[in-house]
């Protein structure tokens, strides 16, 4: 029962990390404009952030280090520095994100005041951190984002081409004329990026040692983050497909939630859109607190200090005024205007941008022997680890002018 329980932790950081607003709507919209050729996208970030969530975890384990230890250790100081402001921006950006989608939703289905919701949206978040221990916290939205099934559910009824399905399993080798490549290959940054968001792996390194894991749990550690990132990745192929069967034959472009949204319970009508609209609250919920913890995760760990949701908030002071300052500071970004899906747009691209910074310290601790042990990287690992950080860099070096030139990805 602990073992399934456990895989809670990849649930949450999958459906947090990989199904939160920008997913939602970033892959709707991909879909909309190409139909299945940028299925091949989603299936690369799968099996990036698998191999990326397993080191990592695993370095927690073993080496009994979070992310930000390792950056600190292998980038240095300076750079650490920079990647640890650089995260965090990225962090209440994307919270900022999250905390005005969740207000949106729950405008949809109480038909409450939106400004009235988006201030009682933190302080309920604080207080459900406050209240519930890190288990309870990622078992509660870890299970209760599985409503988003319906997404799915949805996308298979139906009944999308499976053989053209298939094909998007390869990168396209056309498009129209340049400005088609250009949105394609900003779409295809996005998608790989928003699977890749570098809060995933603070958050579930950071859970991995909250929870206590040893050594025997390395084989749960697999299991949680190939299961839970897999789930992730069937219900992002889910919203690609609706993108696809609704949007581009009508030739609409998604740019609300409340569209994508509803979009999810279309072929079964109203207690279905209930249900998608709770997924898809849960969803935004997780992100929000994944994001507001990692970043207090994040500074206390770069500097050494104390940290815990787990213990008491006056044995972690620096830690519980950080993530509250997160959410301070992401509300009051949320509050200033700014629409949740411009936060989006940023906060993916300038996320693609950062990611080197933290994915090469875990590559290179994981494969280090003195370090590691015997439980150091084997050849598959560290090749495989090679390639995505490749893939990143290059993805890296390309998100910003294509942000520019698509204006973040307008038809």
């Amino acid at each position: 029962m602990k073992k399934l329980l456990g895989l809670t932790l990849g649930i949450m950081t999958a459906l947090g990390g990989f199904v939160d607003l920008g997913q939602i709507v970033f892959t709707m919209q991909a879909g909309a404009l190409f139909s299945y050729q940028l299925m091949w996208s989603v299936v690369l970030g799968t099996l990036g952030i698998i191999v990326y969530m397993e080191m990592c975890g695993r370095i927690a384990v073993v080496a009994k280090e979070p992310v930000f230890a390792v950056v600190r250790t292998q980038l240095g100081f300076p750079l650490g520095m920079v990647t640890l402001i650089a995260s965090n921006l990225l962090n209440v950006i994307t919270c900022a994100a999250e905390l005005g989608g969740i207000a949106v939703v729950l405008h949809l289905l109480t038909g409450w005041p939106e400004k009235l919701l988006l201030i009682a949206t933190p302080v309920v978040l604080g207080a459900i951190i406050f209240l519930l221990r890190f288990q309870w916290i990622e078992r509660t939205f870890g299970l209760s984002g599985l409503t988003m099934a319906v997404f799915a559910v949805s996308a298979v009824t139906l009944h999308p081409d499976w053989s053209q399905l298939a094909r998007g399993l390869a990168p396209a080798i056309t498009q129209p004329d340049t400005k088609h490549w250009l949105l394609y290959g900003y779409f295809a940054v996005g998608i790989f990026s928003a699977m890749l968001m570098e809060y995933e792996v603070h958050f579930y390194s950071s859970g991995a040692m909250e929870e206590d894991w040893t050594t025997k749990d390395l084989g749960e550690n697999f299991m949680v983050s190939a299961f839970g990132s897999i789930l992730g990745a069937l219900l992002t192929a889910g919203l690609l497909v609706l993108g696809a069967l609704l949007f581009l034959p009508r030739g609409i472009f998604p740019e609300i939630l409340s569209s994508t949204t509803m979009a999810g319970a279309f072929p079964f009508g109203q207690k279905a859109l209930v249900l998608a609209l709770i997924g898809t609250m849960a969803c935004l919920a997780g992100a929000a607190l994944e994001t507001g913890l990692s970043g207090a995760y994040n500074l206390c760990q770069f500097f050494n200090l104390a940290w815990g949701k787990n213990q008491p908030a006056k044995a972690v002071p620096i830690f519980t005024a950080a993530w509250i300052g997160m959410f301070v500071v992401a509300f009051l970004i949320a509050v200033s205007g700014l629409r949740p899906l411009q936060l989006v747009n940023i906060s993916i691209i300038f996320g693609m941008v950062v990611m080197p910074l933290t994915y090469y310290p875990i590559l290179k601790t994981a494969a280090d022997k003195n370090i590691m042990g015997k439980h150091v990287n084997d050849r598959l690992d560290t090749v495989l680890g090679t390639a995505f950080l490749i893939l990143i860099a290059i993805a890296a070096v390309a998100a910003i002018p294509l942000m520019i030139v698509t204006h973040s990805g307008r038809p």
